[in-house]
């Protein structure tokens, strides 16, 4: 699905399936993005407060929590637009579903 750390193939190169299949049709993986990030934030903060803060204290947690989540955001771009993709196969009319004889959902 991808070519690279953000850039994405427009088609699969084994079954050449449209990825993009309208112009914005990515713009639903944003609130995917959202909740996965909220998440993933919610949990950070949660350890970290248990386990760090006695330690190191509130500053050095929250420097720790936003070093941990800056590094984890393009894993979440990625994840979110493949389950975006995946969450709307179904949305595929039949012309769309088959391509070059190969079944996509």
């Amino acid at each position: 699905m991808f070519k690279g750390l953000f850039a994405m193939n427009e088609t699969c190169p084994v079954c050449g399936h449209r990825f993009e299949r309208e112009p914005g049709f990515f713009q639903g993986a944003m609130y995917v993005s959202y909740g996965l990030g909220v998440g993933e934030a919610f949990a950070l903060v949660l350890l970290a407060t248990t386990f760090l803060t006695p330690v190191i204290g509130l500053p050095g947690t929250i420097a720790c929590v936003l070093a941990v989540h800056l590094t984890l955001v393009p894993g979440l771009f990625r994840y979110s637009r493949v389950l975006w993709a995946h969450l709307n196969i179904g949305t595929l009319d039949q012309t769309d579903r088959t391509l070059g004889g190969h079944h996509v959902g």
